[in-house]
């Protein structure tokens, strides 16, 4: 066993290697950011185009996709990632949405939607959730008095 980044231990196992594809350059900082800290892979896109190049170059265990981008919406994006990659769960995140943008998400294929805006528990979860049904091994979750 090694330590992971969080100094807890870990396996040999792959982590998980997970795509941002966020517009707003702060935001897609804090995701990874806050995703790598929790002992994940990360890779980022600002927009939809650059998505689909990194999608092409290698394989990825679960994609956040902002809904709101210039060019390609994340939810013009959907039905070609599900096309590519038609196993990877895709969380859909957006601060302009409602029931009926979650139905459309869902309906286009998304795993899963993630409102804006949202705790890092609750993206934590999310990926976690989008995860489980993978072979793929999720960080735990931070121990009492770690960052969250």
């Amino acid at each position: 066993m090694q330590n992971g980044p969080n100094g807890r231990e870990s396996s040999p196992v792959t982590r998980p290697r997970l795509l941002v594809v966020e517009d707003d350059p702060e935001m897609r900082e804090f995701l990874t950011d806050t995703l790598t800290g929790e002992g994940f892979l990360t890779d980022a896109a600002g927009d939809g185009a650059e998505a689909l190049i990194r999608l092409r170059a290698q394989p990825f265990a679960a994609v956040l996709l902002d809904k709101n981008m210039p060019g390609l919406s994340g939810l013009d994006l959907l039905p070609s990632l599900r096309t590519m990659c038609p196993n990877t769960p895709i969380i859909l995140t957006t601060a302009f949405g409602d029931a009926e943008t979650e139905r459309e998400a869902a309906t286009k294929g998304a795993y899963g939607y993630l409102p804006k805006p949202f705790s890092t528990q609750s993206l934590l979860a999310a990926i976690r959730r989008a995860l489980e049904p993978h072979d793929f091994v999720a960080p735990s979750p931070s121990t009492p008095g770690g960052s969250a």
